[in-house]
């Protein structure tokens, strides 16, 4: 979107008063290890724009998410004497309904305008799912990973420490588990929350290009999902927003796409809104 827009202006014989940085980085999906590289390489901007798939929709916040991945342990027995083991996948699932009236509570307790038209605003994922050795051996081990999603303004340590509390809680309920713990960890992706204000002058100018050229106001709106832009807005001190064609809600899914006219109009909006941002002056013909 960066490139089609950058490449309508050369076209169109613009020549960009300011400064445009585009960074192409990798790592996304798994921490945003490209875009934190870019930032603690030093490069800075007045503000910074991703084009996730917003469904053109001005995004000021996005939540946060954890990777965890818990242990549960049991009692191996053969088959045909289950009731002399203790089963891993049977003690998993108290631990996956807490994880699952965490989720519902947290969801009924949080108040943020941006999130109101979302039914779940803070999901808790199991993945991944792996537990016994043969299918006539009671499971001795049960190893789940998931992903945790939470508000902006919440931290990761302090939702790391809500969600041991409530696994141990529910273990503790449990005779086998409060003797045998189950175990878990973070790892992977840890995405921090962040948020912008709305009335930036990043959200400002983007707005006003999305209207100059929908005729309507830019939708503002806050997403469950963690992004790169709380690299530019923690470590690099830049407010960041994101705006793009395509829609989240077929991400990872089995028909993904991003459609043309979207795409068309993301980059006609970001052509004018770095037109107006920058400024233009009208390439000299050599």
């Amino acid at each position: 979107t960066h490139l089609a827009a950058l490449g309508a202006l050369d076209t169109a014989g613009l020549h960009l008063q300011g400064d445009v940085t585009v960074a192409a980085t990798v790592g996304e999906e798994d921490g945003g290890l490209g875009a934190l590289s870019t930032v603690l390489r030093g490069y800075r901007a007045d503000a910074a724009l991703i084009t996730e798939p917003t469904r053109l929709a001005l995004v000021t916040a996005q939540g946060g998410s954890l990777v965890f991945r818990l242990t549960v342990p049991g009692r191996a027995a053969h088959g045909a004497l289950r009731d002399r083991g203790v089963s891993a996948l049977e003690k998993f699932l108290p631990l996956h309904k807490e994880l699952l009236a965490m989720e519902r509570e947290r969801n009924d307790a949080m108040d943020h305008p941006l999130y109101a038209g979302l039914s779940n605003k803070m999901p808790i994922n199991v993945g991944v799912v792996r537990a016994g050795t043969w299918a006539s051996t009671v499971p001795e081990t049960l190893v789940a990973e998931g992903r945790l999603g939470f508000a902006p303004g919440e931290e990761i340590d302090e939702i790391q420490a809500l969600t041991e509390a409530r696994i141990a809680a529910a273990a503790a309920r449990d005779p086998w588990l409060r003797n045998h713990p189950p175990t878990i960890e973070w790892f992977g992706g840890q995405f921090a929350s962040a948020e912008v204000s709305a009335d930036a002058p990043i959200c400002t100018a983007l707005g006003d290009a999305h209207e100059a050229l929908a005729g309507t106001p830019v939708a503002i709106e806050g997403v469950p999902y963690g992004a790169d832009m709380r690299h530019f807005i923690r470590f690099g001190g830049m407010p960041c927003v994101m705006y793009g064609a395509g829609d989240g809600n077929v991400c990872h899914a089995p028909d993904e796409f991003i459609p043309i006219d979207d795409l068309l109009t993301a980059a006609k909006t970001l052509a004018i809104l770095l037109a107006t941002w920058c400024g233009v002056a009208e390439a000299q013909v050599r």
